[in-house]
């Protein structure tokens, strides 16, 4: 890789358009560090080690992290060794240009993670209550999942992608949606039917039957 111009473009490009603050710039650096840096696509850092290397308390260092994720910076996943990280760079990142013409677009190709652009059309194929519980939420309170972990090889299409409310996103971590969904009923916090619906949804999104309108 020409690292030359790769950082050129993440000063002058990636940071600027992105907005970085100064603890975004320096994680943002440090994950890029540990793994594209190194040859690895991806790595999984707990949050001690990332509080340690910005030098700052457990609640900045999440909220940077979860910021990088939420403006397309890093892919992040959250698991029990730590959070499971990819880092982009400039090249791989779809920034505007009014000069490039509108593409039409595959709606299986479409990353639905990514920089959460798709988020709105989540929420309303999920009518705006978390796909696990039925929690009601919005864009400002809601996370997007991976009904498939990405450690166990799921995918960010629409098919594997949804939204859900803060508590599930962190409850479920790396267990499967059918056994995290029927774990929620087992808590009677889904109702037989509730239950039954969501397992239904499961299977039909899965199969593709559940598109988000684009």
């Amino acid at each position: 890789m020409d690292w030359q111009s790769i950082l050129k473009d993440i000063e002058d490009v990636l940071l600027p358009h992105y907005q970085c603050d100064i603890w975004e710039r320096g994680l943002y650096f440090y994950l890029l560090r540990h793994t594209r840096v190194n040859g690895l696509e991806t790595t999984t850092i707990p949050l001690s080690i990332i509080t340690s290397a910005l030098g700052c308390s457990e609640w900045q260092a999440r909220k940077t992290i979860r910021s990088l994720s939420e403006k397309g910076c890093i892919e992040l996943e959250q698991t029990r060794k730590g959070h499971f990280v990819k880092v982009y760079l400039p090249s791989e990142l779809s920034m505007p240009s009014k000069n490039k013409p509108e593409a039409i677009v595959d709606i299986e190709e479409i990353d639905f993670y990514k920089n959460r652009e798709y988020l709105g059309a989540l929420l309303k194929r999920e009518q705006n209550h978390c796909f696990y519980c039925l929690r009601e939420i919005a864009e400002d309170s809601c996370e997007l999942d991976h009904v498939v972990p990405l450690l166990n090889g799921g995918g960010n299409g629409y098919r594997n992608i949804v939204a859900s409310c803060h508590q599930c996103n962190t409850k479920k971590q790396g267990n499967s949606a059918d056994d995290f969904i029927r774990k929620l009923y087992r808590k009677n916090l889904l109702s037989e039917k509730e239950f039954e619906s969501r397992l239904h949804a499961l299977e039909a999104m899965i199969d593709g039957q559940i598109k988000p309108a684009i």
